[in-house]
């Protein structure tokens, strides 16, 4: 059994946008039960036997290689049901989480298969480790690793065909097509082609997922690319830099510079240094 932590929560701490409240490890998970809930958020992560966690009315199987989040303030009991029962803990707190929660997919307390156990194990152990260490900022240096932790958890977790998650890597093989691509006319057709899908469902992924168009995501890819030009090739005009980076004028790419940055292009390149 790993000697629980439950770092101190300092006032500074507590207005960080995530703090750590308490992190370890049971070899054998008891029977826990929470008909008050608890007062912050847990995430639990199975590494070998079975248990059951029983809330929000559902019944679930908690087997190696899942997890199980669990709201703050939410009644809830789980027990083991194949011992010994080998539970990871963490749990935390902060005005970030239900952001970040809302974009892994993660909108009910429940149990979640993970597609890289070990990496979310490593996360906590290094997360324990800094929590004892007697760091004298050990509440932010936590709060980073734990912003690292929720941010690996978001890929990890596989909750449905809908997730944000799942639809990032969906989009992947568009948004590298579009990186190879940026500097001539590209279609949503073709982009759609990437992955199989109607033009009409990649503009629903992009929406749902990135909140934005397929080819606004184009045109802004196209603006990065004309900043690099800028400063790579200081000499170039930025009616070269726009042909170069697949706009078909340089007024449409003054127009969308602006509205992407707030200034023009050429202001842009002043304010940097050029």
């Amino acid at each position: 059994m790993t000697i629980p932590s439950f770092p101190i929560v300092t006032e500074t701490d507590s207005q960080l946008p995530i703090y750590l409240t308490s992190v370890g490890h049971w070899e054998n998970q008891d029977r826990t039960r929470r008909p008050e809930g608890f007062p912050d958020f847990q995430w639990l992560q199975a590494h070998s036997g079975m248990g059951e966690l029983v809330v929000g009315g559902q019944r679930y199987v908690v087997k190696p290689g899942q997890g199980f989040f669990l709201f703050a303030n939410e009644a809830h009991h789980y027990q083991p049901i194949a011992e010994p029962w080998d539970v990871q803990w963490i749990s935390f707190n902060g005005n970030l989480i239900p952001s970040l929660l809302r974009q892994a997919g993660i909108e009910r307390s429940g149990v979640f298969t993970i597609t890289s156990p070990d990496s979310l194990i490593l996360h906590m152990k290094t997360i324990y480790a800094m929590s004892l260490s007697g760091h004298p900022f050990v509440g932010m240096e936590c709060s980073k690793l734990l912003y690292a932790f929720l941010l690996d958890l978001m890929k990890n977790v596989w909750t449905s065909s809908s997730s944000t998650a799942h639809n990032y890597m969906k989009l992947h093989p568009v948004t590298q097509y579009i990186e190879a691509n940026y500097n001539r006319p590209i279609t949503i057709d073709e982009m759609a082609l990437c992955i199989g899908v109607s033009a009409q469902h990649l503009c629903h992924l992009f929406k749902i997922t990135l909140k934005m168009r397929p080819m606004e995501y184009v045109n802004r890819e196209r603006i990065n690319k004309s900043k690099e030009w800028m400063f790579r090739e200081p000499s170039l005009k930025m009616q070269e830099i726009a042909v170069r980076v697949g706009f078909e004028t340089p007024s449409y790419f003054s127009y969308v510079f602006k509205k992407t940055e707030g200034m023009s292009p050429e202001q842009f390149k002043r304010s940097h240094g050029g």
